[in-house]
């Protein structure tokens, strides 16, 4: 056999082996971005049950791919942030209020509530109890004569 032949069997054979090797790394590196682009998807479901509206707007961009209107809504946030607007402090107070309100209709939840207000509130005296007696007034002393 001729060698140029043997040559060209064995590029083709490598080129084979190469391709196969490339296109198995490449598929590991799709299931790879696959797999965080669903836990994207599943945190943006959380996140807007939450109250939040700006981040998972974001991870649902990443997770469908589009890089444009995920770098436009970067942008826009970017800008309300300079701005000084209170969007942002607004969404995150009424995702507190919506976690404050979850946590409120569970009972142990409104314990945790009640035990951290507890904390911070010095103790009441009740209505009932006797008041302290005060001590008896003392007299000024006398002036003297000198």
């Amino acid at each position: 056999m001729n060698p140029t032949v043997v040559i060209w069997i064995l590029a083709a054979v490598a080129c084979v082996f190469v391709g196969r090797e490339v296109g198995k790394w490449l598929f590991g590196k799709n299931e790879a971005l696959t797999t965080k682009k669903r836990d994207a998807q599943v945190l943006a479901i959380k996140l807007r049950e939450a109250g939040l509206k700006l981040l998972p707007a974001l991870l649902e961009d990443f997770a469908v791919g589009d890089v444009n209107d995920l770098l436009q809504k970067i942008h826009d946030t970017a800008k309300l942030v300079e701005s000084g607007n209170d969007a942002i402090e607004k969404e995150l107070e009424a995702t507190y209020e919506s976690v404050l309100d979850k946590k409120l209709a569970t009972p142990a939840g409104l314990a945790l509530v009640k035990a951290k207000i507890a904390a911070i509130e010095p103790p009441v005296a009740p209505a009932d109890a006797p008041a302290p007696a005060s001590p008896a007034p003392v007299a000024p002393p006398a002036p003297s004569k000198s």
